[in-house]
C-alpha cells in the first residue's frame, strides 16, 4: 500500500446500537478495499470497548460524562483497529485508547497507539457525530432522554 496515494471512499455501515451497563454506544464498521464485514468481530470489539469505558454518568449530569458515545470498528488493511469516543461535560468529546487487533487474531483486540486518535475515514464519522450531537442534544427541545434517542438513531450513511 502506497501510504500517500489518492483518497478513495470506503464503505461505511451504522450497525445497531449497543447497550450494556449503562452506557449506549452507535457503531459503525469501516470496510476497506478487500475487507469483509464480521459480526463476530464486531462483537469483540465492541465488548473490548465496554471493558475499557469508565463508569457511565447519567445523561443529566453537570460533571462526567453521559452514557452516551459512538465506536467504530474499522476493517483496515492493516488490522481492525477501533477508535471510541463518548460524550462528557455537555459539549465534550472523549476517548478512549484505540483498541486493535491483528487480522492473525482478529477478535483478540488490545489496546493499540496510544497517541493515534484516528485516521481519514474514521474522522469523517467524527465530524457526522459531533453536529449529530450538536442538532439533537444541544437544543431546547424536549427532555434530554427523548434527545439522546434521536441522538442514537441518527446515523452516517
Amino acid at each position: 500500500m502506497d501510504h500517500l496515494q489518492a483518497f478513495q471512499g470506503r464503505d461505511v455501515r451504522a450497525l445497531s446500537v449497543a447497550d450494556r451497563d449503562g452506557w449506549r454506544l452507535k457503531r459503525y464498521a469501516i470496510l476497506a478495499d478487500g475487507r469483509e464485514f464480521s459480526d463476530e468481530v464486531a462483537a469483540s470489539s465492541t465488548d473490548a470497548a465496554f471493558d475499557r469505558l469508565p463508569a457511565p454518568g447519567p445523561l443529566e449530569a453537570v460533571a462526567g460524562n453521559h452514557g452516551v458515545g459512538f465506536q467504530i470498528i474499522h476493517f483496515a488493511e492493516v488490522a481492525v483497529v477501533s477508535p471510541v469516543f463518548y460524550w462528557q461535560w455537555g459539549s465534550v468529546l472523549a476517548h478512549i485508547q484505540q483498541i486493535r487487533a491483528p487480522w492473525s487474531a482478529p477478535t483478540s483486540f488490545d489496546d493499540g497507539q496510544a497517541d493515534v486518535f484516528g485516521c481519514v475515514w474514521e474522522m469523517e464519522l467524527v465530524a457526522f457525530e459531533v453536529n449529530a450531537w450538536k442538532t439533537t442534544m444541544l437544543v431546547d427541545k424536549g427532555t434530554p432522554d427523548d434527545r439522546s434517542t434521536l441522538y442514537l438513531n441518527r446515523t452516517a450513511g
